[in-house]
């Protein structure tokens, strides 16, 4: 890592044998995301202007790219081929993930258009490897930066309260961390408490006590390094604190953005950095309107929608980048310091951690096996057994949770089962389904509610869901994924203006009526009023059953050995794909498969 002073006042490797499931028909993704290029610019002072500098130049020439899996190195542009050895300036590598979800070892990956679209990938172990790999191949100083989410997302971190994460995770040698959304799924007791053992600085601008209105964390930490001076800003998911269980967040607030910019332009007038970082955990199309509207920043290193930017975005001048999740990417962001200051250009590599690529790390591997092992037993255990892959990677409707909402309504006996998922989760193969993979899927477990609402209120209700996915207003944007259900077809337009999206609305195969009652089950959320299922506030009757959503699915099972969940076209727009991988592709607008987010194969290593 090289001697660095710090400034804080803080306080592809094919699954065995032959499965690979053929998606390509439905997703269509295409060799339109052809070439890798790496681009440059003309030097960025810290005036920021609105005239055309040579970064805009090229990125409107579309030579911003790096595509996924098409290209070769003939089709690389350098900077150095493009203005020369002496315009290439002082290179700084940023290193980064986010969004783990406590995935410590390698898992099943889905990767569209790629042969074959399931791979094993990632794993603590391998992405040591690969962090210690780009290190030795740096020019300049590194920083590596982890985006948040981390410490929940299966069954052996919630056992642990996120214990199993800590030791394997801070091995990775971080040098800034900002808290996610999920961070503090275990009390704010205990998540103050992780974050405080965590050996790297936390950050963070928009965490804040309620009580007292001080900030958590430092919003922001000064790193120095072989002569190069970087800020880094923290910003975690802006709706977090209205959004989660109550109780995971008491006496905490996410929501206090006000003064943003104001405080960046002090921290470049006050520490003179080379670099400005925004690290976020906001979701990419948050990420953006922050490059939009602060172009004090240099770039913006992305996390929370799990999205896979196979190319860097640029907004303005600010580069904006995210690596997917759960450890399968490692991304590598290099940027070129002008004599004069300022970004001159940018170079992007978007990293498969692959089992035939990267050895695992004997430390990092070590610490991972002594972790898990207390719960090896409890993760084998057999629950049930699919006959169809189970994927979560959707913006709409996805096996996963198909099955989840079926056994939450059949639990609850209700017209519609609602599903309280997260973004997504990595594939469960066709095979027995373990006690590991059901933690996977909902790794919190909460008892079921169910009550009873109007058709008029269904509909408002999906309404309002619709527009935290589809907003036009980045800034309304609260979630990733569009509604999840059982017993419901949703047929509406995404681009359609606010409270005008639904179409058509069925409930049992019969058209919605305003007037008559429609019984609904989801999941309890700690803290919350009784009436509140699935962010649903008014529901009628409402009451919390003598059943968690994990024993709803274990005894699906028991009356369905065998699940075969395949997509019904319960949720659809009629302005979209059948199948949207990427929520910003379609908020950005243009056509889905050229954007940045829509992947197309294995990005090249």
């Amino acid at each position: 890592m090289g001697s660095s002073s710090t400034t804080s006042s803080r306080m592809l490797s094919p699954l065995p044998g032959s499965f690979q499931p053929s998606l390509k028909a439905d997703l269509r993704w295409n060799s339109r995301l052809a070439s890798s290029i790496k681009t440059n610019a003309q030097t960025k002072g810290r005036i920021m202007t609105k005239s055309w500098t040579r970064r805009r130049f090229m990125a409107s020439a579309g030579l911003s790219a790096i595509g996924l899996g098409l290209s070769s190195p003939a089709a690389v542009v350098s900077a150095r081929a493009l203005f020369g050895a002496e315009g290439k300036g002082r290179r700084v590598t940023l290193l980064h993930f986010t969004d783990t979800h406590a995935q410590l070892e390698a898992h099943p990956e889905y990767l569209p258009g790629a042969d074959p679209e399931i791979q094993m990938m990632g794993g603590y172990a391998r992405l040591k490897t690969a962090i210690e790999e780009e290190r030795r191949n740096c020019d300049g100083p590194c920083f590596l930066f982890d985006g948040g989410d981390d410490f929940q997302g299966s069954g052996p971190a919630t056992w642990s309260r996120g214990e199993v994460v800590l030791g394997p995770l801070d091995a990775l040698g971080l040098d800034v961390f900002v808290p996610g959304n999920w961070e503090p799924a275990y009390g704010p007791e205990r998540f103050k408490e992780t974050m405080a053992r965590l050996s790297c600085p936390v950050v963070c601008y928009n965490f804040h006590d309620t009580e007292s209105g001080k900030r958590l964390f430092e919003p922001s930490v000064t790193i120095e390094r072989q002569g190069v001076k970087i800020a880094v800003v923290g910003i975690t998911d802006i709706g977090a604190s209205k959004r989660h269980p109550p109780a995971e967040f008491r006496g905490m607030d996410t929501t206090r953005m006000e003064g943003l910019r104001d405080f960046v332009k002090a921290l470049r007038a006050r520490e003179r950095p080379d670099l400005v970082v925004a690290l976020t955990h906001t979701g990419l199309s948050i990420s953006r309107q922050i490059g939009r509207e602060i172009p004090e920043f240099d770039v913006v290193l992305s996390g929370h929608s799990h999205e896979r930017t196979a190319r860097p975005i640029l907004e303005g001048e600010v580069v904006v980048v995210e690596p997917g999740c759960f450890g399968s990417f490692l991304s590598r962001l290099d940027v070129f310091l002008g004599p004069a200051g300022g970004v001159v250009g940018h170079e992007f590599r978007l990293i498969p951690i692959l089992p035939d690529r990267y050895e695992e790390d004997r430390t990092v591997k070590a610490l991972v096996d002594s972790a898990l092992a207390p719960y090896r037993a409890r993760m084998g255990e057999v629950v049930g057994k699919t006959e169809s892959l189970l994927m979560r990677y959707d913006v709409l409707e996805n096996t996963a949770d198909d099955f989840i909402t079926d056994a939450v309504r059949e639990a609850a006996k209700a017209d519609i089962g609602f599903s309280n998922g997260f973004r997504f989760g990595a594939p469960i193969l066709p095979a027995n389904v373990t006690e590991a993979d059901l933690w996977n899927l909902l790794p919190m477990d909460a008892r079921l509610k169910t009550g009873w609402i109007t058709g008029k209120e269904l509909k408002d209700y999906l309404e309002n869901e619709l527009e935290l996915v589809f907003s036009k207003d980045p800034w309304k944007l609260n979630g990733g994924w569009g509604p999840r259900a059982s017993g419901l077809a949703l047929l509406f337009k995404a681009r359609a203006e606010k409270g005008r999206r639904v179409v058509s609305l069925k409930v049992g195969g019969r058209d919605v009526e305003d007037e008559r009652r429609y019984t609904i089950a989801g999941c309890e959320r700690p803290g919350e009023p009784i009436d509140v299922i699935c962010r649903h506030r008014g529901s009628h009757d409402a009451e919390v059953l003598p059943i968690t959503v994990h024993q709803a699915l274990r005894d699906y099972f028991k009356t369905h050995p065998a699940i075969a969940p395949r997509r019904e076209g319960r949720e659809r727009a009629l302005d979209l794909p059948s199948v949207v991988f990427s929520q910003d592709a379609v908020l950005a607008g243009g056509d889905v498969y050229r954007a940045a987010t829509t992947p197309s194969g294995l990005p090249p290593t």
